[in-house]
């Protein structure tokens, strides 16, 4: 977690050929993780410095991750990555009232072809849920589920090891929409 503080967490492994690629100049290593059956695909931001993660914050606007996604190399690779869950809520309501939807939250509410009968119906509550997880399984997410890795024996002389044992930053990201999601582990127990 720091450089004086760590923390025993559970951690998997993979050899393979993975996405990778080595950003010297902004101080972090970037390894891709592929969604079976999607363009998406997770990012893994990891600073090369073990306290590093404030300066990668601060330097992470500067990044294009599509760009950054386009431009990574296939190389074999160790990963050695912590398992962690990550869960987020967000109440609608507010923000469906302010792009002009609120009515639906109130007594005024109208679903004319929703019900046969001519009942009152009002929408009570809009909740978006969103969820990512990583383990042994693979990585799991809202929208996309499957990690695939191809695993094979290596062609290249070296093997590159992606180690995050310490705080990263992971993004979900789409060649064709951009970035959904993006978010920190810093402590994954």
């Amino acid at each position: 977690v720091s450089e004086t503080k760590s923390h025993d967490v559970p951690m998997m492994y993979a050899k393979g050929r993975f996405g990778y690629r080595n950003v010297e100049a902004k101080g972090f290593s970037v390894l891709e993780l592929s969604y079976s059956g999607s363009d998406t695909k997770m990012l893994v931001l990891l600073p090369n410095e073990r306290n590093g993660l404030a300066a990668l914050e601060e330097t992470l606007p500067s990044v294009n991750l599509v760009e950054l996604l386009n431009r990574m190399g296939k190389g074999e690779v160790e990963v050695y990555l912590p398992k962690f869950k990550i869960e987020f809520s967000l109440d609608l309501k507010d923000v469906l009232t302010t792009l002009g939807m609120g009515r639906m939250f109130s007594n005024a509410a109208e679903f004319p072809d929703l019900l046969e009968s001519n009942e009152p119906l009002k929408i009570s509550k809009a909740v978006h849920k969103a969820f990512i997880e990583v383990n042994e399984e693979g990585t799991k997410a809202a929208a996309a589920s499957g990690f695939s890795a191809k695993f094979r024996v290596a062609k290249a002389p070296t093997v590159i090891k992606f180690k995050a044992d310490h705080p990263f930053i992971y993004a979900l990201v789409s060649q064709d929409k951009g970035v959904y999601f993006i978010g920190r582990v810093t402590n994954p127990a």
